[in-house]
């Protein structure tokens, strides 16, 4: 693991711990969730820097060899461990090869600035790269978080932390460089950066300043930035960024030397910057004299101690020196030439001033150039090094020395290599571009290309190119390319800011490439690349310069870590590391097969078998699962990225999935399942418990956030946002149920405080977990079940408060427990839906989503929403115990209130609840809501406001619970009901039920509690109108016109229908129709049209047309009245009805044909209530012209023992005995229709046509009608007289009303008692013999059938053979189902029809009236035989002529009438004509 970068910047002397310690820490047994130790060696980075300059030049000293005491003890550690795997070989030095080897024989002359001798090879001007290294620790420890109010930035200043890499924040810029580049245009001012992780100072250079200063300001004893002015500044014609080289000053790493060189070659080195005698202003300065003038210098590296090499862009090669021979200050330079020997001393330099050198540039021809240059290790030749130059065409490499001429080696055509070999080795013509080089400890050399196939045509690839030779001089062979999967999104160059940078710290086995945004970590053994990692940066913080690569010898020992220090240009000073160690732990337990052979350690790849473009040579390693990559992403960014706006790493995810990304979604959730289980290694648990739940829940969101910012959101499908939603939540209600407990504790409680302690306990031990804190144990690890606690509490309340209620105090107990109980359910889920709802649109898992699939939510389990239903429940009964012993005013209310759903048959007076029908008139003391909120609360006067101490404060308290209690439980019932409904669940319906028995109840409740605008506004959130319009006419009587209309305005249609629909049921006619907005016309018409297609005999359709006359609809008012009319009861009010149903047809304005047919339908209906009252008037007057007082008779009551009496009367008086005897049953459904007619209801057509044909004996009465008007007795009289004939015509004109079966079989009812009513056997007889034929039709003449039949042809016209059926046809036997069962059979009820008015015909039965029908038809068959169908034709052809010898008069008078007409006419005319001629 990663130590704090300030540990290693300062270079405290703490041991380090060996790799076999970080390995068997790293094979430890999975961390426990409840507690993670922290760990003391972390308090330890707290120590203090040494005291006194000896102690800080022995650590210093420690540096310079390269190994610290630390590394010293870490090297005798691995001393006794096994063998190194064989895939190392190639990175340690091979000394039994004929190659160039260390010369450690030869001690090299001490300088004049060393500060100790040594056998190695010492650096004159600095330490070695060790020194400088800020590795990653030996501590094993995660690191330390920092305060509550910043816990997602940590103290150590991490900025990405991996498995096996991470990246740390060094420095900040100073001031004064900060002022520097932000006054800097980068696009027009180039700019130079770099820093030296040996001396830990940086700089930063414009073509005219160079700022330098210490990033390591604990060990710097000054830590100004100091401006040094750059040599040739005035060239405007060369504005390039100057070539800067730190040196460092021996063993003094408060100070540090520059060499900076110009781009026409001006030079000037400053061999101290801090502590120099003359400043800034003192320097050393030297021209190179460029050999040519139109070229520049590009590149400056150290090739040795004090030895510099700068080269041209044209290849030329200057040396130069900082130091004589005596190891004095002496900035000298010359340029390499290719000499015809290796000649050193005195005849070089003769060679040299007789022309027998020859200086030529490295680049073979104009278009080639420089590209990049690199020091290789030692030669055979004393204080030489090997020197390679790259160009974009050839390698060169050379040998320099302080001691000796250079020598040059050879120089190959790179491309050309690189070229063939990917041909050979990719199958295809392959374009190569290289970009720079290094060397690795064994003496390889490194090339970063780029490979991009020519015939592929797609974007340019990295690679890294292992070249080796088998000696000094002899040119390498390519023996291994691999290409990286990291591909620059912009092009690259081979030369400036765009061109990537290839770094091998200590030579190996890991590398960097460097890119301007981006750093790619790699470690590339011969086999395949073990491991590679992007590092991408912001383009604001870019990357401006990298720590120069470490001079030669390496370190000798396996490096457990590889690290780059480079500069950011926003933040400052970063580091990048490696854990090697780890890495080659992990191939090592791997087994990896490197392909190369144990004995010698050579690579022996196979150029038959070389993959595609893109994969690597050998068998590479398997590459790790989408689900690990997008893990480790998610999990960098969650961890390093959100809390921390000043980090410079850009945090990305792609996926290139079609679709849903399972892979993404996986990773997803696991990170974000290890965070609410508390199981991810980048968790630090905390003392402090609340801020360790606030910083897991910020990191749940995050895991969303960095989705969502991606752009990847419409990558996880709804199910995994909504189970990552919850994963938030449930941290949410954790942090909101510890700070409850907190509380609690704090406030020091009774033992009804405990309680979610003791549940919490009570709930890990049924699970078998059993710890002495069970509570913070379940905020550690088991939080996920928060929702499980929750249904376990509620399960066992029940028994515990049974328990506490055997005493007082344990009564009073009781009700505290029920009292913590509500505040747990509430604060968990109120702090879980807060959390939901704030993030809807980040986790997008609004209502606008239902259509793309429901899941359900934890709060949605059935066992939640009983759970909220039950703590309802409870509270609204603790209100009701509370105040029956505290506060009579509370109590009196919920005694006086019965709400919806409540059930007391002991009560009868509470049948309804009061918020039903009547609740104004049952319940009219209820007070408004404002004045009930306000009064309650005066009249409960607190003594305290613990509910611990007062009754009242308790009762307070609980009722306040109520309101938020019924907001969750109604949320979970429409999220719950939302489920089911999209799932298609059966369970849906039965849920929506019990959800509308639950809502106005608990709505309801609110009001004798004294919380009627809370009940108001769960009323609007949850749009129970009905609710809604209760709670205004029950709390708001006297402001409800200002309610309805506020209502009105916001929800529209369905608040007026809910609102018409209350009206409706109170049966408040006045109200409903006397709406003064203008809206409510509209909608009120709607609904009524609606109720009426609903319900066409309904009350609403009987009284609508009111609102159709305001609203001046004549024509729907015209068919409602008519409507109306025909279905009314009572006559008078049919009567009245049907008249203005005929007002308001005249008034309608419709066509001709619409206003005839509904005028004749009108005329037909008024007629029926005519005769039904002339038949009124005509029993009325029979009954009183048979009694011996004069008494009046009085209409319609019912209940009058007199009035039954005259019913019976009348139904007497109009039949013979005989009919009463020999049909019985049909004379009790006469008796019936006879007090139907009496109390005026209305009759149907086939219950008028058998009350006008069934009476045998109804005479005029003219003595009894003297009372009646004229015209009313002569109707009277014509109504008895053509009472057959006119059942005929009623049944004509309402048979469009009617079916074809109740047609026919009234017709032949009227008809089979038309022929009944003569006696055709005597009028046989008298017509049996010798009779005249005027006889015959005088006989027939007086019959009753003669008289029916003229009154229907002559006077009703009715069409015959329509209405007209002969003997044999009107028979009863066929319609007897119809007759008995379907019409007569029903009014045999037990009860009484309220609707119809019939009362229960308990004297007869279906058999009875079977028989009365079968005597009809024996009556009839015995008229048949005595020569019925003969008198029939007879009489029926006699009325027929009459008919129409009466109708030939009439049309002859018309005829006459006409003629006479005309002949008037033609008279005047003649008339006029004589007037006019006797005036001319």
């Amino acid at each position: 693991m990663f130590t704090s970068p300030s540990v290693r910047v300062r270079r405290r002397p703490t041991a380090q711990q060996s790799r076999a310690e970080v390995s068997s820490s790293d094979s430890a047994a999975p961390k426990q969730t409840l507690k993670r130790s922290i760990n003391a060696s972390t308090m330890q980075n707290a120590a203090t820097l040494p005291a006194n300059s000896a102690e800080f030049g022995q650590q210093q000293d420690q540096d310079d060899t390269g190994y610290s005491a630390a590394q010293s003890s870490l090297h005798k550690k691995q001393a006794v461990e096994p063998k190194r795997p064989v895939w190392l070989a190639p990175f340690v030095q091979r000394v039994h090869e004929p190659r160039v080897t260390e010369d450690i024989s030869e001690p090299e002359k001490p300088s004049t600035l060393q500060q100790k001798k040594d056998s190695e090879d010492v650096p004159i001007f600095g330490a070695s790269a060790a020194s400088g290294r800020m590795g990653l620790a030996a501590e094993n420890v995660k690191p330390v978080r920092g305060t509550e109010a910043d816990t997602l930035q940590t103290t150590d200043h991490i900025l990405l932390r991996g498995d096996k890499h991470a990246v740390f924040d060094v420095a900040a810029f100073p001031d004064a460089v900060r002022r520097q580049l932000g006054s800097i245009d980068p696009e027009s001012v180039p700019i130079a950066a770099g820093l030296s992780s040996e001396s830990s100072f940086a700089f930063v250079a414009t073509p005219t300043t160079c700022l330098v200063w210490s990033y390591d300001n604990a060990s710097s004893v000054m830590g100004g930035v100091y401006r040094l002015a750059m040599p040739d500044p005035d060239d405007a014609t060369d504005f390039a960024a100057p070539l800067v080289a730190l040196v460092s000053v021996g063993d003094i790493q408060s100070d540090v030397g520059v060499l900076a060189c110009s781009a026409t070659g001006q030079l000037r080195f400053w061999d101290r910057v801090a502590f120099g005698l003359g400043g800034t202003d003192r320097f050393h300065s030297r021209d190179l004299d460029l050999p040519d003038a139109s070229d520049r210098c590009v590149q400056i590296s150290e090739s040795f101690a004090g030895l510099f090499v700068v080269a041209t862009a044209k290849g030329y090669l200057f040396q130069v020196s900082l130091q004589d021979a005596q190891g004095n200050i002496e900035l000298t330079a010359h340029c390499l030439s290719r000499s015809a020997g290796a000649r050193t001393g005195m005849l070089s330099r003769m060679s040299s001033l007789l022309g027998g050198s020859q200086i030529v540039a490295a680049a073979a021809d104009s278009s080639d150039a420089l590209v990049s240059m690199a020091g290789g290790g030692r030669t055979e030749i004393r204080h030489s090094r090997e020197l390679y130059v790259l160009t974009r065409q050839r390698l060169a490499k050379w040998v320099v020395s302080r001691a000796h001429p250079e020598r040059f080696m050879y120089s190959m055509d790179i491309v050309t290599a690189l070229a063939q070999a990917a041909a050979q080795r990719l199958g295809m013509d392959v374009d190569v571009g290289v970009y720079d080089i290094a060397t690795t400890r064994s003496g390889d050399v490194c090339v970063l290309a780029g490979l991009q196939g020519l015939q592929s045509g797609g974007r340019e690839q990295l690679a890294v190119c292992i070249l080796r030779s088998s000696r000094v001089s002899t040119e390498p062979d390519v023996v291994g390319l691999w290409s990286l999967r990291y591909a620059p999104d912009a092009e690259l160059s081979q030369s400036g800011p765009s061109c990537p940078r290839l770094v091998l710290p200590e030579g190996g086995p890991s590398m960097f490439v460097v890119l301007r945004t981006a750093v790619i970590g790699l470690m590339v053994p011969t086999a395949g690349a073990l491991f590679e990692e992007v590092i991408s940066f912001r383009a604001e913080d870019s990357i401006l310069g990298i720590s120069t690569a470490p001079r030669f010898p390496y370190v000798q020992h396996e490096s457990s870590e590889s690290n780059l220090v480079l500069m950011c240009a926003g933040t400052g000073v970063l580091q990048v590391c490696i854990e090697v160690g780890k890495i080659i732990s992990a191939v090592t337990s791997a087994g990896v097969d490197t392909g190369a052979d144990a004995d010698d350690g050579e690579i022996r790849t196979n150029s038959a078998a070389w993959p595609s473009l893109g994969t690597r040579i050998g068998k590479a390693p398997r590459a790790s699962s989408p689900e690990r990559e997008y893990q480790t992403q998610i999990e960098q960014a969650v961890f390093f990225r959100f809390g921390n706006d000043h980090n410079p790493l850009l945090f990305t995810i792609k996926s290139q999935a079609t679709g849903v990304d399972s892979a993404l979604e996986t990773a997803a959730l696991r990170v974000s399942q290890s965070i609410l289980d508390n199981t991810s290694h980048f968790i630090v648990d905390r003392l402090d418990l609340g801020s360790h739940l606030n910083e897991r829940l910020r990191r749940t969101r995050a895991v969303m956030q960095f989705i969502a910012d991606s752009g990847l959101a419409s990558k996880i499908s709804r199910e995994t946002r909504v189970q990552l939603c919850a994963h938030s939540e449930k941290l949410a209600a954790a942090v909101a149920l510890w700070t409850y407990q907190n509380d609690v504790w704090a406030a020091k409680r009774g033992a009804a405080a405990q309680l979610l302690d003791n549940l919490v306990a009570s709930f890990l031990e049924s699970a078998g977990l059993q710890t002495r804190d069970s509570l913070r144990m379940f905020f550690r690890q088991h939080v996920a079940a928060i929702g499980d606690v929750l249904v376990f509490m509620q399960r066992n309340l029940a028994a515990l408060r049974r328990a506490l209620d055997d005493s007082e105090s344990g009564r009073r107990d009781s009700q505290l427990v029920s009292y913590e109980a509500n505040r747990v359910v509430v604060g968990a889920l109120q702090a879980a839906f807060v959390y939901r709802f704030q993030n809807a649109t980040l986790y997008d898992i609004d209502g606008s989503s239902e259509s793309n699939g429901a899941f359900e939510r934890w709060t949605e389990h059935p066992a939640i929403v009983d759970l909220l239903v039950q703590r309802l429940e409870g509270s609204y009964r603790l209100c009701r115990e509370i105040s029956g012993q505290h506060c009579a005013s509370v109590y009196e209310r919920i005694v006086a209130t019965t709400l919806p759903s409540d059930e007391d048959p002991s009560d009868a007076s509470r049948s309804l609840a009061i918020f039903d029908d009547a609740v104004s008139i049952s319940h009219p003391s209820l007070p408004d809501a404002a004045e009930s909120d306000s009064s309650e609360e005066a009249r409960m006067r607190l003594i305290s406001d613990d509910p611990y101490v007062s009754s009242l404060a308790l009762l307070r308290e609980t009722i306040d619970q109520v309101g938020p209690l019924a907001n969750l439980c109604f949320r979970v019932f429409v999220d719950r009901i939302t489920y089911l409904q999209a799932t298609g669940s059966s369970e849906a319906h039965v849920l929506v039920c019990r959800y509308d028995a639950v809502r106005p109840r608990y709505l309801l409740c609110l009001v004798p509690l004294a919380r009627a605008s809370v009940a108001f506004r769960l009323a609007e959130e949850y749009h129970d109108l009905a609710s809604l319009v209760t709670l205004v006419f029950t709390t708001e009587r006297s402001n409800a016109a200002i309610y309805l209309r506020k209502y009105v305005e916001r929800f529209g249609r369905d608040f007026a229908d809910t609102l018409f629909a209350y009206y409706e049921k109170r049966q408040a006619w006045a109200s409903l129709l006397n709406a003064q907005d203008s809206s409510f016309d509209v909608w009120l018409k709607e609904y009524v049209e609606k109720r009426t297609e609903r319900d066409p005999h309904g009350l609403v359709a009987q009284i609508g047309w009111i609102h159709d006359v305001k609203m001046n609809d004549f024509s729907a008012a015209a068919t409602k009245l008519a409507r109306a009319g025909r279905d009314s009861a009572e006559v008078d009010q049919a009567r009245t009805m049907l008249s203005l149903s005929k007002l308001a047809f005249v008034a309608a304005e419709c066509q001709d044909g619409a206003r005839n047919e509904v005028h004749a339908r009108l005329e037909d209906a008024l007629e029926m209530c005519e005769v039904q009252e002339n038949l009124s008037q005509y029993l009325m007057a029979i009954v009183r012209s048979n009694r011996s007082h004069a008494a009046e008779i009085s209409w319609r009551r019912r209940d009058d023992v007199s009035d039954k009496k005259a019913v019976l009367d009348a139904a007497m008086l109009t039949t013979t005995p005989e009919i009463r005897h020999e049909r019985p049953a049909l004379y009790i459904v006469y008796n019936e229709l006879v007090r139907c007619i009496w109390n005026g209801r209305m009759l149907s057509v086939e219950d008028l046509v058998d009350a006008l044909t069934f009476p045998d004996n109804m005479p005029a009465t003219d003595s009894a009608l003297a009372s009646c008007s004229s015209d009313d007795a002569e109707q009277c009289n014509a109504l008895i007289r053509e009472r057959y004939s006119l059942a005929i015509d009623i049944l004509s004109r309402a048979s469009i009303s009617l079916s074809e079966q109740t047609r026919e079989a009234a017709l032949k009812t009227i008809w089979r008692r038309v022929f009944l009513k003569d006696d055709w056997s005597g009028i046989r007889k008298r017509l049996g013999g010798n009779v005249p034929d005027s006889e015959l039709r005088a006989e027939l003449a007086r019959t009753h059938l003669h008289t029916v039949l003229e009154s229907c042809l002559a006077t009703r016209e009715l069409s015959h053979p329509d209405w007209y059926l002969l003997p044999a046809d009107v028979f009863a036997a066929a319609d007897l189902d119809y007759l008995v069962s379907a019409r007569l059979a029903p009014r045999f009820a037990s009860e009484p029809d309220a609707g119809s008015g019939w009362q229960p015909l308990t004297f007869t039965t279906v058999p009875a009236l079977n028989k009365d029908y079968g005597e009809e038809d024996s009556r009839l068959r015995a008229a048949i035989k005595c020569g019925l169908d003969s008198y029939y034709a007879e009489v029926l052809r006699t009325v027929t002529d009459q008919v129409n010898q009466c109708r030939l008069s009439a049309d002859a008078d018309a005829s006459d009438m006409d003629a006479a007409s005309s002949a008037s006419t033609e008279a005047l005319d003649v008339e006029d004509e004589d007037v006019r001629m006797e005036s001319d």
